[in-house]
């Protein structure tokens, strides 16, 4: 597995979708949720800013420009998509 990605399970918790998705650690925490918006309400007029990352293992939140590697997400961490 390349080092510079990971596997993380991501729970839409508004939805009732999990997926594992491999994902770069040098994307900041605003370009994973954006793109994961993008992913899963594609047409929706709802802003993604309106909804948080929340992370297990490690435990955290994950907002601004810091990147994944920043925060320490590792392969088999879980992200839950919430408002």
């Amino acid at each position: 597995m390349d080092q510079d990605k990971v596997i993380i399970t991501v729970n839409f918790i508004k939805r009732n979708i999990s997926h594992d998705l491999e994902v770069p650690l040098d994307i900041s925490a605003n370009e994973l949720c954006f793109a994961l918006f993008e992913l899963y309400l594609p047409s929706t007029e709802e802003s993604f800013e309106h909804y948080y990352l929340r992370t297990e293992r490690p435990i955290a939140l994950l907002k601004g420009d810091s990147t994944l590697r920043e925060f320490g997400i590792r392969n088999g961490s879980i992200i839950n998509i919430t408002r």
